[in-house]
C-alpha cells in the first residue's frame, strides 16, 4: 500500500503500477515470535517529540535556554526553602 503523501506523484505511481508483487501464502500466514516482534519494535523509527520546536530558530533558542531557566528556578526554590 502506497503512503498518501506519494499518491500525488503521478510519474512514480505509473512506474510502481508496472510491477506486480505476489506474496507467498506461507509468508502471509506466518506468525512472528515474540522475539521477532520485539526486534522489529526496537528497529522501527521513532518520531522526534521536539522536532517541531527544534526546526525553527526561535524554538531552537528556547530549547537551549530552557534548561538554564529551569535550573535557576530550582536554585531559587532551594535558596528560599533553606532561608526559612
Amino acid at each position: 500500500m502506497l503512503n498518501k503523501e506519494w499518491e500525488k506523484e503521478e510519474k512514480l505511481q505509473r512506474q510502481l503500477d508496472q510491477f506486480e508483487v505476489q506474496i507467498p501464502e506461507k509468508l502471509a500466514t506466518h506468525k512472528k515470535s515474540r522475539w521477532d516482534r520485539f526486534i522489529t519494535y526496537l528497529g522501527s523509527p521513532a518520531k522526534d517529540p521536539l522536532e517541531e520546536w527544534s526546526s525553527t530558530t526561535t524554538g531552537y533558542a528556547a530549547l537551549r535556554i530552557m534548561p538554564l531557566a529551569c535550573g535557576l528556578v530550582l536554585a531559587i526554590m532551594q535558596w528560599l526553602s533553606i532561608g526559612r
